[in-house]
């Protein structure tokens, strides 16, 4: 994930996942419900620009079968 231009590890296992990202001073804690699942050091003054972030969505199936993909252009 990432959080105020600063990319932060949370595992595969929450992807997907609606976290909550805590942002002090000095660091971001990353919650899922009640449990903290890490705290990092904050290496950016970086503003946080977005409150609300969506999952991407998946590659699109062309009708000949071959996924199609912007950098395949």
């Amino acid at each position: 994930m990432s959080c105020a231009g600063q990319r932060i590890h949370v595992g595969i296992a929450h992807a997907g996942a609606t976290l909550t990202v805590e942002a002090a001073d000095t660091t971001f804690r990353v919650h899922d419900g009640d449990q903290i699942l890490t705290e990092v050091p904050r290496t950016t003054v970086k503003p946080i620009a977005r409150f609300k972030v969506r999952k991407p969505e998946p590659s699109r199936r062309r009708t000949d079968g071959q996924v199609e993909s912007e950098y395949a252009r």
